[in-house]
């Protein structure tokens, strides 16, 4: 009787100690999660795990002020990284900004409703920079690319930036559907007959996936990214930020 209670002990020890070990393993993951989300909100935008757009997501947005971060040295040849894009301004203009988006991030949706018109005001639109626009649609983004390619489509019609800004001012791609894109190409008056057979030309996805290799070649891997005369500059940052690597440029 006692050899039989002393093993029943050992077996109820071993018990506890298995639950507590996996309680103590849950604590110590959900902190690490935890850590992990609280550092995604603050660094201003959507990143991938890698330099292609494979990566998952590691945050969900959020209302908190990007904390500003210094530029990264980039050289390239920013008449080359502009392609044949879209672009706003002067196409001499001394100072270039290309910007790698993805028309579903929220932090996308963010700085075009913070920070482009102020760059647009002050810069663009005195001759000082031209924006140029490229496409770099997260994997994990469901209508990032239909949006892009619709964008694009518009553009064909002389009327990208139009459509680029009835999706943003939409609120992004997000819980979108072709139907939406339909609706806004016919408040543009676009062709819709032309319109639609450039949604399905396969030089559409070709097009962006070299955007997205374009963007990672000079170390865009998140949304928003930004090159301004050769500088990288990630995530939604405020306009002073922008402003300081630009008037550096000018002067």
């Amino acid at each position: 009787m006692e050899e039989q209670k002393e093993h029943d002990f050992k077996e109820h020890q071993k018990e506890e100690t298995v639950t507590f070990s996996k309680i103590t393993l849950w604590k110590i993951v959900s902190g690490v999660l935890g850590l992990l989300l609280v550092i995604s909100i603050f660094t201003g935008g959507f990143s991938l795990g890698s330099n292609s757009p494979s990566g998952a997501v590691v945050a969900a947005p959020s209302g908190a002020a990007p904390l500003p971060q210094a530029p990264s040295a980039v050289v390239t040849d920013m008449n080359v990284l502009s392609d044949d894009d879209p672009f706003l301004g002067k196409k001499d203009a001394p100072v270039t900004i290309v910007e790698f988006s993805d028309y579903e991030c929220p932090f996308c949706v963010r700085f075009y409703q913070q920070t482009l018109s102020q760059i647009k005001s002050n810069y663009v639109e005195t001759g000082k920079a031209k924006f140029v626009y490229r496409d770099f649609p997260l994997s994990f983004h469901q209508q990032a690319e239909s949006a892009a390619i619709a964008a694009n489509c518009a553009g064909k019609q002389e009327k990208y930036f139009e459509f680029h800004d009835k999706i943003f001012n939409n609120g992004g791609a997000a819980g979108k559907s072709n139907a939406d894109y339909k609706r806004w190409a016919q408040e543009l008056k676009l062709d819709i007959a032309q319109w639609e057979e450039c949604l399905s030309d396969p030089a559409q996805k070709q097009e962006i996936q070299k955007d997205i290799r374009d963007g990672s070649a000079v170390g865009v891997s998140g949304t928003p990214g930004f090159i301004i005369n050769g500088k990288l500059i990630s995530g939604a940052q405020p306009f002073s930020v922008f402003q300081q690597v630009i008037e550096a440029e000018l002067n």
